[in-house]
């Protein structure tokens, strides 16, 4: 499908997973990893894209979505927006999209990454290009929605932000000064996050 000509497109597909083989290479468990990220960084945070529930099993259908608020992508960009000055390396990011997207099919040649129970396809670009997420994949993709990035860091692995498909949250991991630099902002939900503790989850 091809590229709609009005958006500029800077980020690509990859087809040699190498600069995310160290993701296939975690010990955690799947379902952590994936939920929570790689747990060797010094501190983290969490991205409340809605509130943590208030009481226990309660489904995320029932919160009720604020008029005019942002979406998934679009405050995980917020998030990677600030996270540029803690890096060597913003040109250099690298994106694993979960397949299971509906802009993808299953004969899509391109390669996947693979964990359990989960596989990705890679992608490159600038930590910048998380501001335009949305729209440079929809282009990419010939998507009507634009998928979540599962993780994004950059060359220098300075930070990784992490976002599965079931939970409510993206997990930030970094150094001290840089969860303190996300925790700091006012325009999206951040709050501390501690490995060893479980954070509550919707039914």
């Amino acid at each position: 499908m091809a590229r709609r000509r009005d958006v500029h497109v800077s980020i690509t597909r990859m087809a040699d997973l190498t600069p995310a083989q160290w993701i296939a290479d975690r010990t955690e468990e799947w379902d952590r990893l994936v939920s929570r990220g790689p747990f060797c960084f010094d501190s983290y945070a969490r991205l409340r894209l809605i509130p943590d529930p208030d009481r226990y099993g309660q489904r995320g259908s029932e919160v009720r979505a604020v008029a005019d608020a942002m979406n998934d992508n679009e405050q995980i960009g917020v998030v990677l927006s600030e996270l540029a000055s803690f890096t060597c390396t913003p040109a250099d990011c690298y994106f694993l999209v979960w397949e299971g997207w509906p802009c993808f099919h299953a004969d899509d040649p391109m390669p996947r990454l693979t964990i359990p129970n989960r596989d990705f396809f890679l992608f490159h670009g600038a930590v910048a290009d998380a501001e335009t997420w949305d729209s440079q994949l929809n282009a990419l993709l010939g998507a009507m929605e634009a998928p979540t990035p599962a993780f994004v860091w950059q060359a220098d692995r300075a930070w990784c932000v992490t976002c599965d498909i079931d939970p409510h949250y993206a997990t930030i991991g970094g150094s001290a000064d840089t969860v303190d630099a996300v925790l700091a902002l006012t325009n999206v939900d951040v709050v501390d996050d501690r490995p060893g503790v479980e954070p509550p989850r919707y039914f």
